[in-house]
């Protein structure tokens, strides 16, 4: 994940859905509506195969906080929200 960017891949994905869903749900809260972040690694998930922690491999997962999205959208300028 880390070497290749796909942190910052994910976070800039996950401001532009939430932009989004500001626009097409009247009532969108980030912890309702947002699930998180899922990457699978095809090549990375093999039966019995695990890291050290005894997780599985080739699968990510991570939810960013509302806040970390609020922050980083704040970069990109102001949302209009449609009435």
């Amino acid at each position: 994940m880390a070497e290749q960017g796909y942190h910052l891949q994910y976070l800039l994905y996950s401001v532009a859905l939430d932009r989004y869903l500001k626009r097409r749900l009247p009532d969108y809260r980030p912890e309702r509506y947002f699930g998180g972040v899922l990457y699978l690694f095809v090549r990375g998930v093999r039966p019995g195969w695990t890291t050290e922690e005894g997780l599985p491999t080739g699968l990510f997962f991570h939810r960013p906080t509302p806040a970390v999205i609020e922050s980083l959208s704040a970069l990109f300028g102001p949302v209009e929200v449609l009435a």
